[in-house]
């Protein structure tokens, strides 16, 4: 409004303030979207971000109020300092309460099963069930595929099949035409 219309908002303080704000626009609706449904679960993973800072990556999963339409949308980067499962399950159930939603809807958790995630006693999908006894756990089917999609890619004969169907959607994608072709024959 100061700038007498010579505005150019490229620099980085403003695009990292446009971007954070629409961040926090999609983050509510998504937060709004859920609590209109009955249930959810919550997924969460542990990832080192680029400046080494241990985190929690944490979606939800829900039915969406009128389509029915189950639902799979990520919520937020959480930094995580206590790597002891209790630890872990108050950080989610904590951010969980922040974001707002009502933690007696929590009815699943999913994580990729590593020992500190999947362990019985003090850890996280226990902690989180001895507080929440309707939070079932479930193995991160999709973890899983990208396990066996890995150890599968040292066969060779599964390797070479990879490659040569990455290299026939690059022939379709590198021209128009090609794509259009794909296009209209994937509609068929």
């Amino acid at each position: 409004m100061n700038s007498g219309g010579r505005s150019m908002y490229t620099s980085s303080f403003i695009q990292n303030e446009i971007i954070n704000t629409f961040g926090h626009l999609i983050q509510s609706q998504i937060v709004r979207n859920v609590r209109k449904s009955n249930f959810y679960s919550v997924l969460a993973d542990e990832t080192t971000d680029i400046s080494q800072i241990e985190q929690f990556s944490l979606c939800v999963r829900y039915v969406e109020d009128q389509s029915y339409k189950i639902r799979e949308d990520f919520l937020t980067f959480v930094p995580i300092y206590d790597v002891i499962g209790a630890g872990l399950a108050n950080t989610v159930l904590k951010t969980m309460s922040i974001l707002g939603l009502d933690l007696k809807k929590m009815r699943g958790q999913g994580y990729d099963g590593a020992a500190t995630i999947r362990g019985q006693f003090r850890r996280v999908q226990a902690s989180i069930k001895e507080k929440l006894p309707l939070a079932l756990y479930t193995h991160c089917f999709s973890h899983s595929l990208n396990l066996y999609l890995s150890d599968a890619s040292n066969i060779p004969s599964i390797r070479n099949c990879m490659g040569v169907i990455k290299e026939v959607c690059r022939f379709f994608h590198m021209s128009a035409k090609r794509t259009e072709i794909n296009d209209i024959w994937l509609l068929s």
